[in-house]
């Protein structure tokens, strides 16, 4: 149950820091939870989280976290453990200096190129 829990904390941390700040103000005003102070602990103690290749690793380690509990019949911790690895892998290219528009391009003309020469080429004999 203790690494549930984890897992769990682990979760709202992370949606705490994709957030939108005004929701993290909104959030804060209606339930008078302290979130911006939890928020604010978090950068002065675990300064990795506002780095691109920190939040990167901790995204990379939840998803091998979810994976490890995840089967074939339990599909959301399988989808949701995919998901946080491919996100790590995108946060970590991103601090390398690699953006996800760049990757997106190569990948379009990449396509543009086989679609281009896949349709020059001689059809039949």
């Amino acid at each position: 149950y203790m690494v549930s829990v984890y897992q769990l904390l682990f979760s709202l941390t992370t949606m705490l820091f994709e957030m939108n700040p005004d929701w993290v103000v909104t959030i804060e005003e209606k339930s008078r939870i302290p979130v911006s102070a939890y928020q604010d602990m978090l950068l002065v103690n675990a300064r990795f989280l506002s780095l691109t290749g920190g939040r990167g690793l901790f995204y990379l380690f939840q998803g091998t976290l979810w994976l490890s509990f995840a089967s074939f019949t339990e599909l959301f911790k399988l989808a949701a453990g995919l998901f946080l690895l491919f996100v790590g892998l995108l946060h970590v290219l991103m601090h390398f200096g690699v953006a996800p528009k760049d990757v997106a391009t190569k990948m379009r003309e990449g396509y543009s190129k086989v679609r281009s020469s896949s349709s020059s080429a001689p059809s039949g004999p």
